[in-house]
């Protein structure tokens, strides 16, 4: 088999499943902290320190996308993959800075004793921002790079070769 007989219907359910997982995690987080209350600080202290804990899903949905997008030649969706990238990325820094400040306040809103913990769980969900971050942006400039590459070289499709198994006659 050589990536020329795979099914375009491997590629959309690759593609539905990437986007379920961003959206499903996405869905399951604002159902948890549900009514919204952005004005209170507890609420959006909690609301940011358990959507840290939700980044690994969609990103793992990103990187599904990306992935397929590459094998199928895809620039269009490669390309807006990597916008998305840059777009969190720079999202998570804002997120990063609100989070930090909220947990400054939240500590003096704490008995003493609990302080100590709420620093270190707060500081915790901050590097989880700051690894995501990371992973977006060079998820992001990675995916727009070989955008760029793919536009300054010839069709690949003329360049496989057929792979292990071939019909006969097929070269």
């Amino acid at each position: 088999m050589n990536l020329d007989e795979i099914s375009p219907w491997m590629a959309r359910g690759l593609y539905l499943f990437g986007i379920a997982l961003m959206m499903t995690a996405a869905i399951d987080l604002f159902t948890t902290v549900w009514p919204m209350r952005p004005g209170e600080i507890r609420w959006r202290y909690g609301f940011l320190g358990l959507g840290a804990g939700y980044l690994q899903t969609p990103t793992l949905g990103i990187i599904l996308i990306a992935g397929v997008a590459i094998w199928e030649d895809n620039v269009i969706v490669l390309k807006v993959t990597g916008l998305v990238c840059l777009v969190t990325a720079l999202t998570l820094i804002g997120i990063m800075g609100l989070f930090g400040l909220d947990l400054i306040q939240m500590r003096g809103l704490e008995a003493e004793e609990r302080q100590a913990s709420l620093l270190g769980v707060g500081l915790f969900q901050e590097a989880k921002y700051f690894v995501a971050t990371f992973i977006f942006a060079f998820l992001g400039h990675g995916a727009l790079k070989t955008v760029k590459e793919a536009g300054r070289r010839p069709d690949r499709a003329s360049q496989r070769t057929p792979g292990i198994v071939a019909a006969a006659g097929s070269e």
